[in-house]
């Protein structure tokens, strides 16, 4: 589009939603509907922007353990790893709508405007903790950083898009995703959102030369 598209990190995990099941309890499940288990911590923590939004709502992003490859290290997290006990992993949100919305298909509102209830989902809920009260399920260990908004950038032209994916591969990052800012939110492939990755870099140069 002649005004840009949306510019965001592809960080190198498994893509997760945050819904509720047929069964009434709401879970992080891949792409391929399986429950990815000892996740408590995001769950505590998207359950306070659920609050915030006084409705039922489904966020959707990158479930990512840290590790030397990150992919690697996930993928053996949501198959084996959760079975030692202990919470692991991040979930970078980039997206979200009501979970009435996801029943129907989509939503369509703009992803620059569902961006924008996203990041202020995620100031307006706080801890509710008491300071001294241990999160059920944590043991009284520390959690880690359970939710990242991913942020954004703005890219015009093909220059600017290699200039933010270098920029991401420099730093051991899978790539950039680049969305239309004015898309409606559908629960199906769309060329909307297009993935730039290392391996297409020599493709796209051949291009353009």
């Amino acid at each position: 589009p002649a005004d840009g598209l949306m510019c965001e990190e592809k960080h190198n995990g498994w893509r997760a939603v945050h819904l509720r099941g047929i069964d009434g309890v709401t879970r992080l499940f891949s792409r391929n509907g399986m429950p990815l288990e000892g996740t408590g911590h995001i769950l505590h923590r998207l359950g306070q922007m659920e609050r915030a939004a006084g409705e039922p709502m489904v966020f959707d992003g990158e479930f990512v353990v840290d590790g030397p490859d990150t992919l690697a290290a996930t993928k053996h997290w949501c198959e084996t790893g959760w079975k030692q006990g202990g919470q692991a992993g991040a979930l970078h949100a980039f997206d979200c709508l009501t979970l009435a919305e996801w029943k129907v298909g989509g939503s369509d509102m703009t992803l620059i405007e569902r961006k924008a209830r996203l990041v202020q989902l995620f100031k307006d809920s706080a801890d509710d903790g008491d300071g001294w009260t241990w999160r059920e399920g944590s043991r009284g260990r520390a959690d880690p950083i359970p939710v990242r908004i991913v942020g954004d950038t703005w890219a015009f032209d093909a220059s600017d898009v290699m200039a933010h994916a270098n920029r991401i591969w420099a730093a051991g990052g899978e790539g950039v995703m680049l969305k239309d800012a004015m898309s409606p939110y559908r629960r199906s492939r769309t060329d909307a959102w297009l993935k730039v990755k290392e391996e297409n870099m020599h493709k796209w140069q051949r291009m353009v030369a």
